[in-house]
């Protein structure tokens, strides 16, 4: 195993799911793991060849899927994916038929069935809401869970959706943790939603917000020289800007830029999420 980046963290939890992943021009693939490391595991994948992609998954020739772990490691298995999807967000993906296909933090893809998933129609990162105005999200072990939304808040009056988070029409951002529970961040000041990622969001008053695994949101401490305005792509729990430049945000919300040594991140071919 080769780790392309080194950082120092602190206190790092053995709970959260963030892992994902990157498809380089040349087939490349550089995988993240929950505590915004970044690897070169060796692995390829034909960017033309890839037919669906998620978070913390993709999917080839419409029969391989490819998922990642919380350590960053890569698995092919077939799978039977079916033709008519209706929607799909880091750990997950929602067929016609019904059919929920979940990944849970150790990469393994788990299948439930739910005539309630048939009316699935507003995608976020682990979490979708339907038509019946039911939420449901996806935890880290790949499970779902309906959520109780009485007394929080009424998903009509959802106007963005994002990764672990969604923002109301009276601009109320709420998080959903990485055990699929619900949580209103209303002392929270948040203007209107910019660039979204899986964990992290831009908004129009040019400020950064990291969401941590326990639904935590939080203005993060940046890198010296990060410019805002830079950034160009955003992914699962990394984004890039136009000089090449990697940050990664790890389970607790933490920004860290990677230098990637021998790769130039403008030439990404393929983003998660």
């Amino acid at each position: 195993m080769k780790i392309v980046l080194l950082a120092i963290l602190a206190t790092l939890s053995i709970n959260a799911f963030a892992q994902s992943y990157l498809i380089m021009d040349n087939g490349m693939v550089i995988t993240t793991d929950k505590s915004g490391f970044v690897f070169d595991l060796g692995n390829f994948a034909f960017p033309q060849k890839v037919t669906m992609r998620g978070g913390q998954f993709f999917v080839e020739d419409n029969n391989v899927i490819v998922t990642i772990d919380e350590r960053g490691s890569l698995f092919r298995k077939y799978e039977d994916i079916p033709d008519k999807i209706l929607g799909k967000g880091i750990n997950y993906f929602v067929s016609e038929a019904g059919e929920l296909y979940t990944i849970d933090s150790q990469g393994i893809v788990h299948i439930t069935t739910s005539d309630a998933y048939k009316l699935a129609g507003g995608f976020g990162g682990n979490y979708f809401m339907t038509s019946a105005g039911e939420l449901f999200s996806v935890t880290k072990d790949g499970m779902p869970k309906k959520v109780e939304t009485e007394g929080l808040v009424n998903l009509r009056d959802v106007v963005a959706f994002g990764g672990r988070y969604f923002m109301t029409k009276r601009g109320v951002v709420y998080t959903i943790s990485d055990e699929g529970n619900l949580n209103s961040r209303a002392d929270v000041r948040v203007g209107v939603l910019q660039k979204r990622g899986g964990n992290f969001f831009t908004d129009s008053a040019n400020f950064i917000f990291t969401v941590a695994a326990n639904g935590e949101l939080m203005i993060p401490a940046l890198p010296i020289g990060f410019k805002m305005m830079n950034i160009t792509k955003t992914g699962t729990n990394y984004f890039l800007d136009l000089n090449g430049k990697m940050f990664t945000v790890t389970d607790h919300g933490e920004v860290y830029e990677r230098v990637v040594e021998g790769l130039d991140m403008r030439n990404v071919r393929i983003i998660s999420l």
